[in-house]
């Protein structure tokens, strides 16, 4: 699990859990949400998430089109479904 990490962190992250054949798990914090959302993608979709999420947010991980969300926390796991 890696918490208040950066652009760059999260690129080595999303590789060694594809190298590793886990999934990934993603904390964002939102607007108007109490609880953070929660999002999983399949090791198999990694390469296209990764490119989304280098994209879409910037070097620390804020949304840039809605600075109120920002990734928050990652973690390698295997969904059970």
């Amino acid at each position: 699990m890696k918490a208040n990490i950066t652009k760059e962190e999260l690129k080595e992250f999303f590789i060694n859990m594809k190298k590793e054949g886990l999934d990934i798990g993603i904390k964002l914090k939102m607007p108007n949400q109490k609880q953070p959302e929660i999002i999983l993608n399949y090791n198999s979709s990694i390469d296209t998430k990764l490119e989304y999420y280098l994209s879409t947010y910037d070097d620390n991980l804020i949304h840039k089109n809605n600075q109120k969300i920002q990734i928050i926390e990652v973690i390698g796991t295997k969904i059970p479904f």
